[in-house]
Protein backbone atom coordinates (compact mmCIF):
# COMPACT_ATOMS: atom_id res chain seq x y z
CA UNK A 1 0.00 0.00 0.00
CA UNK A 2 1.36 3.67 -1.10
CA UNK A 3 2.53 6.18 1.23
CA UNK A 4 -0.61 8.62 0.27
CA UNK A 5 -2.93 5.46 1.52
CA UNK A 6 -1.27 5.84 5.33
CA UNK A 7 -1.82 9.79 5.68
CA UNK A 8 -0.31 9.05 9.87
CA UNK A 9 2.33 6.46 8.74
CA UNK A 10 3.96 4.51 11.46
CA UNK A 11 2.78 6.20 14.91
CA UNK A 12 4.41 3.61 16.65
CA UNK A 13 8.51 4.08 15.24
CA UNK A 14 10.90 5.99 16.86
CA UNK A 15 12.15 7.08 13.64
CA UNK A 16 9.18 8.68 12.90
CA UNK A 17 10.40 12.14 13.49
CA UNK A 18 6.50 13.06 15.52
CA UNK A 19 6.33 9.69 17.03
CA UNK A 20 2.59 10.12 17.91
CA UNK A 21 3.31 13.45 19.94
CA UNK A 22 2.14 16.84 19.05
CA UNK A 23 4.26 19.67 17.82
CA UNK A 24 6.77 17.35 15.26
CA UNK A 25 6.92 19.50 13.12
CA UNK A 26 9.36 21.89 14.90
CA UNK A 27 11.31 19.25 16.32
CA UNK A 28 15.26 20.14 17.39
CA UNK A 29 16.00 19.28 13.65
CA UNK A 30 13.50 20.79 11.79
CA UNK A 31 10.64 19.67 10.01
CA UNK A 32 11.77 16.14 7.86
CA UNK A 33 14.82 16.42 9.04
CA UNK A 34 17.28 13.84 9.75
CA UNK A 35 19.37 13.64 12.72
CA UNK A 36 22.65 13.59 12.81
CA UNK A 37 25.04 10.49 12.10
CA UNK A 38 26.50 10.93 15.22
CA UNK A 39 23.44 10.84 16.99
CA UNK A 40 22.29 7.92 19.07
CA UNK A 41 18.85 6.66 18.78
CA UNK A 42 16.63 5.58 21.49
CA UNK A 43 18.39 2.32 21.75
CA UNK A 44 21.90 3.67 21.97
CA UNK A 45 22.82 3.12 17.95
CA UNK A 46 22.17 5.96 14.85
CA UNK A 47 19.20 5.25 13.01
CA UNK A 48 19.49 3.15 9.52
CA UNK A 49 18.42 5.03 6.52
CA UNK A 50 18.29 3.00 2.98
CA UNK A 51 21.01 2.11 1.41
CA UNK A 52 21.83 4.00 -1.87
CA UNK A 53 20.37 2.40 -4.30
CA UNK A 54 18.74 -0.18 -2.86
CA UNK A 55 14.79 -0.38 -3.56
CA UNK A 56 11.68 0.62 -1.50
CA UNK A 57 9.18 -1.54 -0.46
CA UNK A 58 5.58 0.32 -1.48
CA UNK A 59 3.99 -1.55 0.84
CA UNK A 60 6.47 -0.72 3.72
CA UNK A 61 5.25 1.55 6.33
CA UNK A 62 6.81 5.36 6.24
CA UNK A 63 10.22 5.68 7.72
CA UNK A 64 11.86 9.48 8.75
CA UNK A 65 12.88 9.82 5.20
CA UNK A 66 9.50 9.77 4.26
CA UNK A 67 6.85 11.80 6.95
CA UNK A 68 3.61 11.38 6.99
CA UNK A 69 1.09 14.03 6.92
CA UNK A 70 0.67 15.50 10.11
CA UNK A 71 -2.33 14.13 12.60
CA UNK A 72 -5.20 16.77 12.83
CA UNK A 73 -3.77 16.93 16.70
CA UNK A 74 -0.52 17.97 15.92
CA UNK A 75 0.41 22.11 16.52
CA UNK A 76 1.43 23.98 13.57
CA UNK A 77 4.82 25.17 13.28
CA UNK A 78 5.32 28.86 14.13
CA UNK A 79 5.46 31.54 11.25
CA UNK A 80 8.90 33.43 10.70
CA UNK A 81 9.06 36.41 12.28
CA UNK A 82 9.10 38.25 8.43
CA UNK A 83 5.21 36.14 8.14
CA UNK A 84 4.10 38.30 11.08
CA UNK A 85 5.30 41.79 9.98
CA UNK A 86 4.09 41.09 6.70
CA UNK A 87 1.23 40.10 8.09
CA UNK A 88 0.72 43.51 10.42
CA UNK A 89 1.78 45.33 7.24
CA UNK A 90 -1.20 43.62 5.02
CA UNK A 91 -3.45 44.91 8.14
CA UNK A 92 -2.02 48.44 8.07
CA UNK A 93 -2.45 48.71 4.69
CA UNK A 94 -5.93 47.52 4.34
CA UNK A 95 -6.93 50.23 6.87
CA UNK A 96 -5.06 53.21 4.97
CA UNK A 97 -7.31 51.00 1.56
CA UNK A 98 -10.31 51.63 3.96
CA UNK A 99 -9.83 55.54 5.24
CA UNK A 100 -9.17 55.66 1.28
CA UNK A 101 -11.77 54.75 0.13
CA UNK A 102 -14.17 56.24 3.11
CA UNK A 103 -12.87 59.62 1.87
CA UNK A 104 -13.76 59.05 -1.24
CA UNK A 105 -17.38 59.27 -0.16
CA UNK A 106 -16.65 62.45 1.74
CA UNK A 107 -16.31 60.80 5.14
CA UNK A 108 -12.93 62.10 7.08
CA UNK A 109 -12.15 62.21 10.73
CA UNK A 110 -14.70 62.38 13.04
CA UNK A 111 -12.73 63.98 16.24
CA UNK A 112 -12.75 67.58 15.43
CA UNK A 113 -16.82 67.27 14.90
CA UNK A 114 -16.87 65.80 18.23
CA UNK A 115 -14.77 67.84 19.65
CA UNK A 116 -16.62 71.19 18.87
CA UNK A 117 -19.94 69.34 19.63
CA UNK A 118 -19.02 68.90 22.93
CA UNK A 119 -17.46 72.54 23.34
CA UNK A 120 -20.54 74.52 21.98
CA UNK A 121 -22.00 72.49 25.14
CA UNK A 122 -19.48 73.68 27.29
CA UNK A 123 -19.88 77.31 25.96
CA UNK A 124 -23.77 76.86 26.98
CA UNK A 125 -22.69 76.13 30.72
CA UNK A 126 -20.50 79.09 30.42
CA UNK A 127 -23.63 81.27 29.03
CA UNK A 128 -25.78 79.89 31.99
CA UNK A 129 -23.18 80.84 34.42
CA UNK A 130 -23.47 84.60 33.38
CA UNK A 131 -27.35 84.27 33.25
CA UNK A 132 -26.87 83.00 36.75
CA UNK A 133 -25.24 85.80 37.99
CA UNK A 134 -26.74 88.17 36.42
CA UNK A 135 -29.89 87.27 38.06
CA UNK A 136 -28.23 86.98 41.74
CA UNK A 137 -27.24 90.73 41.46
CA UNK A 138 -30.77 91.76 39.91
CA UNK A 139 -32.42 90.38 42.91
CA UNK A 140 -29.68 91.92 45.65
CA UNK A 141 -30.62 95.31 43.63
CA UNK A 142 -34.58 94.62 45.10
CA UNK A 143 -35.52 96.03 48.29
CA UNK A 144 -36.82 92.70 50.42
CA UNK A 145 -36.29 94.72 53.87
CA UNK A 146 -36.17 91.82 56.15
CA UNK A 147 -36.76 88.97 54.02
CA UNK A 148 -32.97 88.56 53.15
CA UNK A 149 -32.40 87.81 56.70
CA UNK A 150 -32.36 84.25 58.32
CA UNK A 151 -33.39 81.95 55.82
CA UNK A 152 -34.50 78.36 57.25
CA UNK A 153 -36.30 75.43 55.49
CA UNK A 154 -39.87 75.99 54.31
CA UNK A 155 -40.64 72.91 55.96
CA UNK A 156 -39.56 74.27 59.25
CA UNK A 157 -35.82 72.62 59.51
CA UNK A 158 -32.89 74.28 59.38
CA UNK A 159 -31.26 74.46 55.92
CA UNK A 160 -27.70 73.17 56.46
CA UNK A 161 -26.81 70.52 54.56
CA UNK A 162 -26.61 68.25 56.83
CA UNK A 163 -29.93 67.61 57.24
CA UNK A 164 -31.95 64.98 55.24
CA UNK A 165 -31.65 65.05 52.09
CA UNK A 166 -29.10 68.41 52.41
CA UNK A 167 -26.68 66.83 50.05
CA UNK A 168 -29.51 66.47 47.25
CA UNK A 169 -30.23 70.08 47.29
CA UNK A 170 -26.48 70.77 47.33
CA UNK A 171 -26.35 68.19 44.31
CA UNK A 172 -29.93 70.06 42.82
CA UNK A 173 -27.90 73.75 42.79
CA UNK A 174 -24.71 72.60 41.41
CA UNK A 175 -26.61 71.21 38.64
CA UNK A 176 -28.21 74.58 37.73
CA UNK A 177 -26.60 75.77 34.89
CA UNK A 178 -27.46 72.32 33.61
CA UNK A 179 -30.66 72.79 33.97
CA UNK A 180 -31.02 76.30 32.63
CA UNK A 181 -28.96 74.78 29.08
CA UNK A 182 -31.99 71.87 29.30
CA UNK A 183 -34.31 75.17 29.22
CA UNK A 184 -32.63 76.79 26.02
CA UNK A 185 -33.37 74.07 24.27
CA UNK A 186 -36.66 73.64 23.78
CA UNK A 187 -36.95 72.03 27.47
CA UNK A 188 -39.48 72.33 30.19
CA UNK A 189 -38.84 73.14 33.89
CA UNK A 190 -41.11 70.69 35.34
CA UNK A 191 -41.94 70.91 39.39
CA UNK A 192 -43.48 68.12 41.58
CA UNK A 193 -44.82 68.69 44.85
CA UNK A 194 -46.07 66.19 47.53
CA UNK A 195 -47.53 67.85 50.45
CA UNK A 196 -48.34 64.81 52.60
CA UNK A 197 -52.35 64.70 53.50
CA UNK A 198 -52.47 68.02 51.92
CA UNK A 199 -52.17 66.63 47.97
CA UNK A 200 -49.90 66.90 45.31
CA UNK A 201 -49.11 69.53 43.23
CA UNK A 202 -47.14 69.79 39.89
CA UNK A 203 -45.83 73.08 37.72
CA UNK A 204 -44.06 73.34 34.80
CA UNK A 205 -42.53 76.34 32.72
CA UNK A 206 -41.09 76.23 29.53
CA UNK A 207 -39.21 79.42 27.89
CA UNK A 208 -35.95 79.69 26.73
CA UNK A 209 -32.95 81.69 27.70
CA UNK A 210 -32.10 82.99 24.36
CA UNK A 211 -28.42 83.93 25.68
CA UNK A 212 -27.73 80.45 26.16
CA UNK A 213 -29.19 78.98 23.09
CA UNK A 214 -27.27 81.48 20.66
CA UNK A 215 -24.21 81.01 22.36
CA UNK A 216 -24.68 76.73 21.87
CA UNK A 217 -25.60 77.39 18.27
CA UNK A 218 -23.11 80.27 17.18
CA UNK A 219 -19.95 78.06 18.40
CA UNK A 220 -21.17 75.46 16.93
CA UNK A 221 -21.98 76.79 13.70
CA UNK A 222 -18.90 79.19 13.20
CA UNK A 223 -16.41 76.42 14.92
CA UNK A 224 -17.48 74.30 12.38
CA UNK A 225 -17.15 76.58 9.17
CA UNK A 226 -13.58 77.38 10.87
CA UNK A 227 -12.67 73.81 10.72
CA UNK A 228 -13.96 73.32 7.20
CA UNK A 229 -11.98 76.31 5.40
CA UNK A 230 -8.53 76.01 7.28
CA UNK A 231 -8.30 72.04 7.75
CA UNK A 232 -11.34 70.82 5.47
CA UNK A 233 -8.98 68.79 2.85
CA UNK A 234 -6.06 68.38 5.10
CA UNK A 235 -5.29 65.72 8.54
CA UNK A 236 -8.05 66.84 10.53
CA UNK A 237 -10.83 67.65 8.43
CA UNK A 238 -11.60 65.69 4.96
CA UNK A 239 -15.26 65.52 5.09
CA UNK A 240 -18.06 65.77 2.36
CA UNK A 241 -21.62 66.46 2.50
CA UNK A 242 -22.02 62.62 3.37
CA UNK A 243 -19.28 63.14 6.56
CA UNK A 244 -20.15 66.24 7.62
CA UNK A 245 -24.59 64.54 8.23
CA UNK A 246 -22.83 61.29 9.55
CA UNK A 247 -20.38 62.71 12.07
CA UNK A 248 -22.74 66.14 13.42
CA UNK A 249 -25.43 63.68 13.83
CA UNK A 250 -23.52 61.71 15.64
CA UNK A 251 -21.59 64.65 18.07
CA UNK A 252 -25.48 66.25 18.19
CA UNK A 253 -26.69 62.57 19.36
CA UNK A 254 -23.97 61.72 22.01
CA UNK A 255 -24.27 65.45 23.62
CA UNK A 256 -28.14 64.75 23.79
CA UNK A 257 -27.57 61.85 25.53
CA UNK A 258 -25.22 63.63 28.27
CA UNK A 259 -27.33 66.19 28.61
CA UNK A 260 -30.37 64.32 29.38
CA UNK A 261 -28.21 62.18 31.97
CA UNK A 262 -26.43 65.36 33.85
CA UNK A 263 -29.71 66.84 33.45
CA UNK A 264 -31.55 64.11 35.67
CA UNK A 265 -28.69 63.25 38.05
CA UNK A 266 -28.24 66.74 38.93
CA UNK A 267 -32.06 66.85 39.66
CA UNK A 268 -33.13 69.23 42.93
CA UNK A 269 -34.68 66.80 45.30
CA UNK A 270 -35.36 67.81 49.11
CA UNK A 271 -37.84 64.72 51.04
CA UNK A 272 -39.55 65.05 54.74
CA UNK A 273 -39.57 61.91 55.68
CA UNK A 274 -41.56 63.45 58.91
CA UNK A 275 -43.99 65.10 57.55
CA UNK A 276 -44.32 62.85 54.12
CA UNK A 277 -43.57 65.82 51.92
CA UNK A 278 -40.76 65.74 49.11
CA UNK A 279 -40.04 68.32 46.20
CA UNK A 280 -38.20 67.77 43.21
CA UNK A 281 -37.36 70.03 39.75
CA UNK A 282 -35.46 69.36 37.12
CA UNK A 283 -36.16 69.93 32.98
CA UNK A 284 -35.08 66.56 31.75
CA UNK A 285 -37.14 64.79 28.93
CA UNK A 286 -37.77 64.05 25.34
CA UNK A 287 -38.31 67.58 24.58
CA UNK A 288 -35.13 68.24 25.47
CA UNK A 289 -33.22 65.50 24.31
CA UNK A 290 -34.35 65.79 20.71
CA UNK A 291 -34.00 69.49 21.08
CA UNK A 292 -30.16 69.34 22.03
CA UNK A 293 -29.66 66.65 19.21
CA UNK A 294 -30.91 69.27 17.31
CA UNK A 295 -29.60 72.56 18.26
CA UNK A 296 -25.83 70.65 18.06
CA UNK A 297 -26.38 68.53 15.02
CA UNK A 298 -28.13 71.07 12.70
CA UNK A 299 -25.14 73.86 12.98
CA UNK A 300 -22.38 71.75 13.02
CA UNK A 301 -23.82 70.51 9.74
CA UNK A 302 -24.24 74.20 8.15
CA UNK A 303 -20.94 75.07 9.33
CA UNK A 304 -19.44 72.38 7.56
CA UNK A 305 -21.45 73.16 4.21
CA UNK A 306 -20.62 76.41 4.72
CA UNK A 307 -17.16 76.39 5.16
CA UNK A 308 -16.97 74.05 1.93
CA UNK A 309 -15.56 74.59 -1.55
CA UNK A 310 -18.79 75.72 -4.06
CA UNK A 311 -19.35 73.03 -6.81
CA UNK A 312 -19.72 74.89 -10.35
CA UNK A 313 -23.18 74.85 -10.14
CA UNK A 314 -23.26 76.58 -6.95
CA UNK A 315 -24.42 80.14 -8.56
CA UNK A 316 -27.77 78.31 -9.62
CA UNK A 317 -29.02 78.14 -6.21
CA UNK A 318 -26.56 80.39 -4.12
CA UNK A 319 -29.64 82.77 -3.59
CA UNK A 320 -31.48 79.41 -1.74
CA UNK A 321 -28.18 80.06 0.85
CA UNK A 322 -28.50 84.00 0.91
CA UNK A 323 -31.62 84.32 2.01
CA UNK A 324 -31.66 83.65 5.29
CA UNK A 325 -28.84 85.56 6.13
CA UNK A 326 -30.91 88.76 4.81
CA UNK A 327 -33.97 87.17 6.71
CA UNK A 328 -31.17 87.65 9.62
CA UNK A 329 -29.93 91.15 8.88
CA UNK A 330 -33.51 92.38 7.97
CA UNK A 331 -34.70 90.95 11.58
CA UNK A 332 -31.52 93.07 13.69
CA UNK A 333 -31.71 95.65 11.53
CA UNK A 334 -35.31 96.60 12.82
CA UNK A 335 -35.52 95.19 16.47
CA UNK A 336 -31.86 96.96 17.61
CA UNK A 337 -32.37 100.46 17.17
CA UNK A 338 -36.20 100.13 18.65
CA UNK A 339 -35.59 97.82 21.60
CA UNK A 340 -32.67 100.80 22.19
CA UNK A 341 -35.61 103.55 22.08
CA UNK A 342 -37.74 101.25 24.06
CA UNK A 343 -35.31 100.58 26.59
CA UNK A 344 -34.19 103.88 26.81
CA UNK A 345 -37.99 105.31 26.88
CA UNK A 346 -38.95 103.06 29.56
CA UNK A 347 -35.92 103.50 31.95
CA UNK A 348 -36.20 107.38 31.95
CA UNK A 349 -40.01 107.30 32.39
CA UNK A 350 -39.26 104.87 35.41
CA UNK A 351 -36.23 106.94 36.98
CA UNK A 352 -38.79 109.85 36.44
CA UNK A 353 -41.44 107.69 38.68
CA UNK A 354 -39.03 106.99 41.22
CA UNK A 355 -38.28 103.77 40.35
CA UNK A 356 -34.23 104.09 39.55
CA UNK A 357 -33.53 100.79 41.54
CA UNK A 358 -35.69 98.70 39.31
CA UNK A 359 -34.21 100.08 36.66
CA UNK A 360 -30.92 99.34 38.05
CA UNK A 361 -32.03 95.67 38.54
CA UNK A 362 -33.10 94.86 35.13
CA UNK A 363 -29.63 96.03 33.32
CA UNK A 364 -28.33 93.52 35.39
CA UNK A 365 -30.99 91.20 34.45
CA UNK A 366 -30.15 92.02 30.67
CA UNK A 367 -28.44 88.71 29.96
CA UNK A 368 -31.51 86.74 31.49
CA UNK A 369 -34.25 88.86 29.13
CA UNK A 370 -32.85 91.17 26.78
CA UNK A 371 -32.20 88.91 23.52
CA UNK A 372 -35.95 87.67 24.77
CA UNK A 373 -36.76 91.02 24.21
CA UNK A 374 -35.29 91.18 21.17
CA UNK A 375 -36.47 88.18 19.40
CA UNK A 376 -40.24 89.84 20.22
CA UNK A 377 -39.78 92.83 18.26
CA UNK A 378 -39.97 91.54 14.39
CA UNK A 379 -43.15 90.34 14.76
CA UNK A 380 -44.27 93.08 15.81
CA UNK A 381 -42.03 95.21 13.03
CA UNK A 382 -44.25 93.05 10.32
CA UNK A 383 -47.25 95.73 11.64
CA UNK A 384 -49.93 92.66 10.93
CA UNK A 385 -48.42 90.32 13.78
CA UNK A 386 -49.51 91.24 17.60
CA UNK A 387 -48.29 89.55 20.92
CA UNK A 388 -50.73 86.44 21.74
CA UNK A 389 -51.53 86.33 25.84
CA UNK A 390 -53.28 83.84 26.96
CA UNK A 391 -54.20 83.07 30.82
CA UNK A 392 -57.07 79.89 31.44
CA UNK A 393 -58.49 77.69 33.74
CA UNK A 394 -59.49 77.68 37.22
CA UNK A 395 -58.18 81.34 37.20
CA UNK A 396 -60.48 82.88 39.52
CA UNK A 397 -59.57 80.34 42.41
CA UNK A 398 -56.52 82.08 42.10
CA UNK A 399 -57.50 86.00 42.19
CA UNK A 400 -57.04 86.43 38.44
CA UNK A 401 -59.41 86.78 35.42
CA UNK A 402 -59.19 84.93 32.27
CA UNK A 403 -57.54 86.58 29.35
CA UNK A 404 -57.18 86.20 25.67
CA UNK A 405 -56.08 89.38 23.55
CA UNK A 406 -53.74 90.42 21.21
CA UNK A 407 -51.25 92.96 22.53
CA UNK A 408 -50.32 95.18 19.04
CA UNK A 409 -47.84 98.28 18.25
CA UNK A 410 -50.29 100.64 18.98
CA UNK A 411 -50.97 99.65 22.44
CA UNK A 412 -47.04 100.69 23.22
CA UNK A 413 -46.54 104.17 24.18
CA UNK A 414 -46.72 106.92 21.52
CA UNK A 415 -42.74 107.70 21.57
CA UNK A 416 -42.62 103.76 21.07
CA UNK A 417 -44.50 102.68 18.16
CA UNK A 418 -44.02 105.78 15.88
CA UNK A 419 -40.35 104.94 15.49
CA UNK A 420 -41.41 101.44 15.18
CA UNK A 421 -43.75 102.28 12.18
CA UNK A 422 -41.61 104.40 10.70
CA UNK A 423 -38.27 102.08 11.09
CA UNK A 424 -40.76 99.28 10.04
CA UNK A 425 -41.66 100.63 6.53
CA UNK A 426 -37.76 101.48 5.94
CA UNK A 427 -36.28 98.30 6.31
CA UNK A 428 -37.52 96.44 3.52
CA UNK A 429 -36.18 99.11 1.34
CA UNK A 430 -32.98 99.27 2.66
CA UNK A 431 -32.51 95.33 2.97
CA UNK A 432 -33.89 95.10 -0.81
CA UNK A 433 -30.58 96.93 -1.69
CA UNK A 434 -28.45 94.62 0.39
CA UNK A 435 -30.07 91.64 -1.56
CA UNK A 436 -29.41 93.72 -5.34
CA UNK A 437 -26.12 94.88 -5.20
CA UNK A 438 -23.77 91.93 -6.75
CA UNK A 439 -26.67 89.69 -7.47
CA UNK A 440 -26.34 87.72 -10.25
CA UNK A 441 -29.17 85.38 -11.99
CA UNK A 442 -29.06 82.97 -14.77
CA UNK A 443 -31.78 83.97 -16.97
CA UNK A 444 -31.08 81.40 -19.30
CA UNK A 445 -31.62 78.26 -16.41
CA UNK A 446 -35.01 77.88 -15.15
CA UNK A 447 -33.76 76.07 -11.89
CA UNK A 448 -31.98 79.38 -11.53
CA UNK A 449 -34.97 81.53 -12.09
CA UNK A 450 -37.28 79.18 -9.91
CA UNK A 451 -34.55 79.27 -7.33
CA UNK A 452 -34.13 83.53 -7.25
CA UNK A 453 -37.71 83.82 -7.03
CA UNK A 454 -38.40 81.39 -4.04
CA UNK A 455 -35.53 82.12 -2.04
CA UNK A 456 -36.61 85.38 0.18
CA UNK A 457 -40.53 83.94 0.76
CA UNK A 458 -39.25 80.68 1.76
CA UNK A 459 -36.62 81.91 3.87
CA UNK A 460 -38.98 84.61 5.55
CA UNK A 461 -41.45 81.38 5.73
CA UNK A 462 -39.03 79.31 7.62
CA UNK A 463 -37.78 82.19 9.81
CA UNK A 464 -40.87 83.07 11.11
CA UNK A 465 -41.45 79.22 12.58
CA UNK A 466 -38.23 79.25 14.14
CA UNK A 467 -39.29 82.76 15.44
CA UNK A 468 -42.22 81.68 16.73
CA UNK A 469 -40.74 78.68 18.88
CA UNK A 470 -37.90 80.51 19.76
CA UNK A 471 -40.24 83.19 22.06
CA UNK A 472 -42.82 81.09 23.41
CA UNK A 473 -43.75 81.34 26.89
CA UNK A 474 -45.96 79.04 28.83
CA UNK A 475 -46.61 78.26 32.69
CA UNK A 476 -48.99 75.35 33.84
CA UNK A 477 -50.22 75.13 37.43
CA UNK A 478 -52.02 71.88 38.95
CA UNK A 479 -52.33 72.46 42.73
CA UNK A 480 -54.99 69.32 44.35
CA UNK A 481 -58.11 70.80 44.83
CA UNK A 482 -57.73 74.30 44.06
CA UNK A 483 -57.62 73.40 40.08
CA UNK A 484 -55.18 74.45 36.80
CA UNK A 485 -54.23 77.38 35.83
CA UNK A 486 -52.26 78.06 32.21
CA UNK A 487 -50.32 81.03 31.36
CA UNK A 488 -48.99 81.72 27.84
CA UNK A 489 -47.12 84.15 25.56
CA UNK A 490 -45.98 84.57 22.10
CA UNK A 491 -46.59 85.64 19.03
CA UNK A 492 -50.11 85.34 16.72
CA UNK A 493 -49.35 81.97 14.94
CA UNK A 494 -50.29 83.90 11.55
CA UNK A 495 -46.43 85.21 11.55
CA UNK A 496 -45.55 82.11 8.96
CA UNK A 497 -47.97 83.80 6.13
CA UNK A 498 -47.32 87.48 6.89
CA UNK A 499 -43.71 86.91 6.63
CA UNK A 500 -43.85 84.90 3.20
CA UNK A 501 -45.36 87.74 1.42
CA UNK A 502 -42.99 90.30 3.44
CA UNK A 503 -39.99 88.14 1.85
CA UNK A 504 -41.81 88.56 -1.84
CA UNK A 505 -42.19 92.32 -1.13
CA UNK A 506 -38.54 92.95 -1.10
CA UNK A 507 -38.02 90.62 -3.95
CA UNK A 508 -40.18 92.47 -5.55
CA UNK A 509 -38.28 96.13 -4.28
CA UNK A 510 -35.06 94.28 -4.97
CA UNK A 511 -35.62 93.76 -8.78
CA UNK A 512 -37.89 96.94 -9.77
CA UNK A 513 -36.90 99.29 -6.98
CA UNK A 514 -33.12 98.65 -6.13
CA UNK A 515 -31.75 99.21 -9.20
CA UNK A 516 -32.97 102.66 -9.62
CA UNK A 517 -31.17 103.65 -6.38
CA UNK A 518 -27.76 101.38 -6.21
CA UNK A 519 -25.36 104.24 -8.00
CA UNK A 520 -26.59 106.21 -5.08
CA UNK A 521 -25.24 103.91 -2.30
CA UNK A 522 -22.02 103.80 -1.09
CA UNK A 523 -20.20 100.18 -1.69
CA UNK A 524 -18.85 100.01 2.16
CA UNK A 525 -22.53 100.06 3.50
CA UNK A 526 -23.62 97.09 1.00
CA UNK A 527 -21.13 95.09 -0.37
CA UNK A 528 -20.24 92.97 2.60
CA UNK A 529 -23.37 91.18 2.14
CA UNK A 530 -22.12 89.04 -0.66
CA UNK A 531 -18.23 89.47 -0.49
CA UNK A 532 -17.98 86.13 -0.35
CA UNK A 533 -19.43 85.28 -3.20
CA UNK A 534 -17.98 88.49 -5.57
CA UNK A 535 -14.54 86.46 -3.92
CA UNK A 536 -15.72 83.39 -5.52
CA UNK A 537 -16.37 85.27 -8.90
CA UNK A 538 -13.08 87.06 -8.83
CA UNK A 539 -10.75 83.51 -8.34
CA UNK A 540 -9.03 82.09 -11.33
CA UNK A 541 -10.53 79.14 -11.37
CA UNK A 542 -14.33 80.48 -11.13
Amino acid sequence: MSETNHPYGDRGSQNYPGSGYPGHDSGPYGHSAFPPASSAGPLGSAPSGPASGSPVDPAAPPTSADPAPPGPWAASAPSAPGASAGSQGAQALSASQVGTALRRFGIGNPIPTFVIGALAYIVALGAALVVIVSAVLAILTLDTGGAAGDVTDPLGGSASPSGAGGWRGIVGLVGIPFQLVSLASFGSYGLELNLGFLGHATMSFRGMPLLITVAMVATAFFAARLLQRRWGTGRWGSNGVLGALLWSGISGLAVAIFAVIATRVTAFAVEEESFGMSISMHSAGVDMFFGTWVLIALPLFLGHIAGMQKPSWWPLVADLAAAPRLVLVHALAFAVPVWILLAAGGAITMIAEGEGRSVLGLLLALPLWGLNGLALLPGLGMLAVPLHLTLQGGVEDFGVERTDEFLWFFDLPWYAWIPLVLIALLIPAVVSLLWHRDREIETGNILALVASWVALPFAYFGGSIVLLALVWTSAQAQVGMAGDLVASVGLAPWIPLVAFFLGLLVEVLARFGAPFVDRFVPGMLVNWFRRSARARRASPGA
